[in-house]
């Protein structure tokens, strides 16, 4: 469980970076079953495996079977008590997504924040990062903008060679000051949805792959009707019948919702 002073942090914050990380056998794992799912799936940009939780993905068309050892990975007992005192007892897994920057050829992700796209009412998610490779300046960190996640801001139009279709505008940036989430294998970091968050493109010889768990608060409501649209990095998004998890307590008014037991 995070601490009373990681707690405030995060929310000052909007992120901390907890002392626990997966043990070593673990982190074996974590690299065996990510580096299976990449090779099932060379029709996919690494850069976003959306939902890997799920049996064929978002969309029916990731391939393999590696889904059993990843929705098993979001009930991780630690990682749940890590969650508790930020999300409280009522927990919804909703999503999941594998980001693997290549070398040499990792797309950008620009500035943004996640509840600007999320169909969460009201906003209510901690999103749980985890690093599968070194994660440095060098091959494209997550980089995030402290205490960023207590105001909406405006998004546009993105740029081109990145992995979303809008970003916040870089002149609203320029005086922010960044820092950048620098992560060991199996360490990881908790997100505020709101914190304005993003990365730099991989240019450098060393792969940066990371695995990120979408937890929400169950009084909040996964809507249903909320607008699906196409991103640039290939992937569709389509929240109407997405099914999301119990992880524990109630699912509130919730529905699709299912149990690993």
């Amino acid at each position: 469980m995070i601490s009373k002073k990681e707690l405030n942090l995060y929310l000052l914050n909007g992120y901390i970076t907890p002392n626990w990380k997966l043990s070593s056998k673990q982190i074996s794992d974590l690299i065996k079953n990510v580096e299976k799912l990449i090779s099932d799936n060379k029709h996919c940009r690494p850069e976003q495996i959306v939902c890997p939780h799920m049996k064929g993905g978002t969309m029916g068309d990731l391939k393999g079977d590696t889904y059993n050892y990843f929705i098993k990975l979001a009930y991780t007992k630690e990682i749940i008590q890590l969650l508790t005192p930020i999300l409280g007892q009522n927990i919804i897994l909703w999503g999941s997504q594998v980001f693997c920057k290549p070398p040499k050829d990792g797309m950008a992700v620009p500035m943004h924040q996640d509840s600007h796209y999320w169909p969460i009412k009201p906003m209510s998610t901690c999103s749980v990062w985890i690093a599968i490779d070194k994660s440095s300046k060098i091959n494209g960190c997550l980089k995030v903008i402290s205490k960023s996640h207590k105001e909406n801001f405006i998004h546009g139009k993105s740029q081109t060679g990145t992995a979303l279709n809008s970003g916040i505008p870089l002149k609203i940036l320029k005086d922010k000051k960044i820092d950048y989430i620098i992560l060991e294998p199996g360490q990881l970091s908790l997100l505020d949805a709101t914190l304005i968050h993003g990365s730099d493109a991989n240019h450098s010889t060393f792969r940066r792959a990371g695995i990120v768990f979408r937890y929400m608060n169950s009084n909040s409501l996964f809507d249903r009707k909320h607008e699906n649209h196409h991103q640039k990095d290939g992937h569709e998004v389509n929240y109407s019948k997405r099914p999301i998890w119990l992880i524990k307590g109630h699912s509130g008014k919730n529905t699709l919702v299912k149990n690993i037991n």
